[in-house]
């Protein structure tokens, strides 16, 4: 279809687009600072964005749907035009915020092109989307802005959320791109994160355009994306299934896709790991729209669609290659012939890798090969025997559950449609290369070395919302005129995979208390006053030693510096990064020396130690988190010598010191011994069991009390001893209670855990139970246990409500494994899976509860 001839411009469109420069000079002159913080960031967004991403509407094409779908690809198209002029700024030696100001000026050069030319957009012929689906589309883009905002932001320290904050932060004070310091002083090259791409830079700009914090602007942003986000889907829905495909794909990415509304990825779509998704998304579906109409606006438009999502987040390039590169595989597959589709789509893709090729190299010539340990170690891995994994099925699960099966069981019938659609090829292509990559012994042998587990994002890739507008229209047509068993068959088929992902999504619509409660427990907003407090008193640029979690947030919200990041965040090039977290730990250790904590002090320039007790529950981390036990000892310790550390903060729960250098080398008191550690005396103890090569062996388990009713609290030691001294690493104990099944049954092993799932949900009661814990609560590192040590490792439980009352068998085990772990096959069928450990003794549910029991 070529492109139609110019038309004139209307005089509303001259107005509104001089009305919205005004509006960015006013913002960028701080003239509309009167205006609430929220209209203010939408009219950021609106001006920055949106402005000259309708330009380029303008010069290029409309998306499937017309104008009513056009803002996703308005969107798309704004945010390459922001890294383009992000990327000149640099070359200019210009601040990124700097963009906040000029940016008007080439908002306009770059309208007064498209009003010169005139509406010459193409347009590909595509089914109508009519009043019906508009409705519902339009319901779909309303639910999901007042869903996320009545909801809120994910703002926990579990979350990415404080790395991008600090991330954003540190840009605008020093108007990097990729600043080196997000959060070290001291990192170097390696602090700048190779993933990481331009979209960071432009949330800065709008901060600055809006005069909000990074906070601020971080938490109301997916209110204004998350309607864009939707109609990527809708596009998509409209060319698998006609205008029901749109309106089902608008609803289905707000109810099942990326693990329903309780963790959906509309409330973390500023994340630029999440948002390249839909990004990429645009830009399939420009491609797909030039191969039902070719046009050389069309594939322009792919290939700026492409660039934004590249320079968004590195995966944008692999989710561009594996889903275009299938589909052209397809496309052979199905023609037997180089023929015109075939053609188109390689011209295109050649278009879109030739305008990305530039900004790959960049960023592979400012990355250094990753050295982080924590990055660098296999993770979130099957291993299917032979030394070969597979990405662990239980991602596919977290991220669709049951709905993954509506993937396989449709291959065959969209190579039926596949054959008059390539919307529909793509939905089957996509999802086949996914299963072939990620799947594929082979495959993760050679990607994983190179993306480590990145490899998990793979399932990302997977078009639910796309699938699901194809399968009802489908389905809905086949039963139309005479409904079938096969028919009907399907559709249940269909309607029990995505129910559980609906019945979730309904019920944290209905109450957002389901998902906000938990967050609010783990939220660094606990401590916002004390941080602010640090913001406004400290002298700029402190580096601040504290937990991890703590260290977290100082860069979040504040200009300060810190020592180390919590487990899986920061650069996957640091080669310090475990260091980084062991060094806080044995710095801050209550029981530690003096000469270690001046070696840390020393090393990172340390100026200023928080130490922080409001975490509402203790933090489940990997090597060591804080505890309210911890918070006491420490703050002794540092309490006893005001000279070396001068309290400069201390509202009770959260304290501030001033280290004092001087002060801190004239100390030289010997370590406290520490409490849970004693003298190991030969004969003393029953002797140690070891388990694994490298771990401590396990002398004694002591439980209390011995017989226990469902609510009951149980307590426990575990005495361990270190062999030899076991290298940096995540280690946590498992306890697990473990009861015949009755009635004899005893299913054999090789199926043995799904068989004990099926009875146990069958009789509605339990039969295995346990906790995991952090060894001695983080307190003593394993790695710095010493064979003339027995360690005291005390733990808790709470017994379910839902066991079997019984007598259980008692086993113990210490696990070595990443933050993502790595499973066995066997783990999925046999019940000695990894975490069985040593038998160490019993307890006895009982059936009724005990008079006096401990809760």
């Amino acid at each position: 279809m070529s492109v139609p001839s110019a038309a004139r411009v209307p005089a509303a469109v001259v107005a509104g687009v001089g009305f919205g420069l005004l509006v960015h000079l006013g913002l960028a002159a701080g003239l509309l600072g009167a205006l609430p913080g929220s209209l203010r960031l939408a009219l950021a967004f609106a001006v920055l964005v949106m402005l000259p991403g309708y330009a380029w509407v303008l010069l290029g094409a409309l998306p499937p749907g017309g104008w009513w779908l056009s803002p996703a690809w308005a969107f798309g198209l704004g945010v390459a035009w922001n890294a383009v002029l992000v990327v000149a700024a640099g070359a200019l030696g210009l601040p990124v915020t700097a963009l906040a100001g000029w940016g008007v000026g080439a908002s306009a050069v770059l309208w007064a092109a498209a009003l010169v030319r005139g509406l010459r957009t193409a347009s590909a012929p595509s089914p109508g989307l009519g009043r019906a689906a508009l409705v519902a589309i339009g319901l779909a883009l309303a639910v999901a802005s007042l869903h996320v905002a009545r909801v809120g932001p994910m703002i926990s320290y579990f979350s990415d959320a404080p790395d991008h904050i600090g991330t954003v932060r540190r840009i605008l004070s020093t108007g990097l791109p990729f600043p080196h310091d997000a959060y070290f002083r001291d990192a170097g090259p390696a602090g700048a994160d190779p993933r990481k791409g331009l979209w960071h830079s432009q949330v800065a700009v709008l901060s600055r355009l809006a005069g909000l914090d990074p906070l601020e602007t971080w938490s109301a942003l997916p209110v204004l994306v998350a309607p864009l986000v939707v109609l990527d889907a809708a596009a998509l829905g409209l060319l698998v299934g006609g205008a029901p495909g749109a309106a089902v794909a608008a609803w289905a990415l707000l109810l099942v896709h990326g693990g329903s509304t309780a963790a959906n990825v509309l409330r973390q779509s500023v994340y630029p790991s999440r948002l390249v998704d839909p990004l990429a998304l645009g830009a399939v579906v420009a491609v797909l729209a030039d191969l039902g109409a070719p046009s050389r606006a069309r594939r322009f438009t792919a290939a700026g669609l492409a660039l934004g999502a590249v320079t968004t987040h590195v995966h944008g390039a692999f989710v561009l290659a594996i889903g275009l590169g299938s589909l052209g595989l397809g496309l052979l597959l199905r023609d037997r012939a180089w023929g015109a589709e075939e053609k188109r789509l390689a011209g295109t893709g050649a278009l879109m890798a030739a305008l990305c090729a530039p900004w790959m190299l960049m960023r592979a010539l400012a990355s250094l090969a990753p050295a982080n340990a924590i990055h660098a170690e296999p993770q979130g891995l099957l291993w299917v025997g032979g030394g070969l994994a597979v990405v662990s099925p239980g991602v596919l699960w977290e991220t669709m559950g049951w709905a993954w099966v509506l993937f396989p069981l449709s291959w065959l019938p969209l190579w039926r449609s596949a054959r008059a659609n390539p919307a529909a090829l793509y939905l089957l292509t996509s999802s086949v290369a996914v299963a072939l990559v990620a799947f594929d012994p082979l495959a993760v042998a050679v990607l994983e070395p190179r993306v480590g587990y990145l490899l998990m994002r793979l399932v990302w890739l997977l078009p639910l919302p796309g699938l699901v507008a194809w399968a009802f229209p489908a389905l809905a047509a086949r039963l139309a005129p005479r409904p079938s068993a096969r028919g009907l068959a399907a559709l249940g088929i269909v309607l029990i995979a995505l129910a559980p992902r609906v019945r979730d999504s309904l019920q944290v619509m209905a109450d957002p208390r389901v998902v906000t409660d938990s967050e609010r427990r783990t939220s660094p907003l606990a401590w916002r006053d004390a941080l602010a407090w640090m913001d406004g008193h400290l002298p700029p640029g402190r580096v601040v030693l504290s937990d991890p979690i703590t260290s977290y947030s100082i860069p979040m919200m504040t200009r300060h510096y810190v020592v180390a990041m919590p487990d899986q965040h920061g650069s996957p090039n640091d080669p310090r990064a475990l260091t980084r977290i062991l060094d806080t730990r044995d710095a801050l250790d209550p029981y530690g020396t003096w000469e270690r904590l001046r070696e840390v002090v020393a090393r990172y320039g340390v100026e200023a130690i928080a130490l922080n007790d409001r975490f509402a529950e203790p933090p489940r981390l990997d090597y060591w988190a804080p505890r309210h036990e911890w918070f006491a000892a420490a703050r002794a310790r540092l309490d006893r010598h005001p000279a070396a550390f001068e309290r400069v903060l201390d509202p009770g729960d959260f304290v501030v010191y001033a280290v004092h250098r001087a002060a801190l080398d004239t100390l030289s008191e010997p370590a406290p011994p520490r409490p849970f550690v004693t003298p190991f005396r030969s004969g003393a103890l029953p002797i140690a069991r070891r388990m694994d090569a490298g771990l401590p062996a396990l002398h004694r388990l002591t439980l209390w009390p011995r017989a226990a009713a469902r609510g009951d609290t149980v307590r426990g030691v575990a005495e361990w001893r270190a062999l030899e001294r076991a290298r940096p690493a995540s280690y946590f104990v498992a306890v697990r209670f473990d009861q015949d099944l009755p009635g004899g049954f005893r299913p054999p092993a090789w199926i043995a855990k799904p068989a004990r799932k099926l009875f146990e949900r069958a009789r509605g009661e339990r039969f295995r139970f346990g906790t995991a814990h952090l060894p001695v609560g983080g307190a003593y590192g394993v790695d710095e246990w010493r064979p003339e040590e027995v360690v005291r490792d005390s733990f808790e439980l709470v017994v379910p409500m839902d066991v079997a009352a019984g007598d259980y068998l008692v086993r113990v085990r210490m696990v070595r494994q990443p933050h993502y772990p790595n499973l066995r096959l066997g783990d999925f069928f046999r019940d000695d899976d990894f975490l069985a450990g040593v038998p160490c003794g019993s307890l006895t549910v009982q059936a009724a509860a005990r008079a006096g029991r401990v809760r």
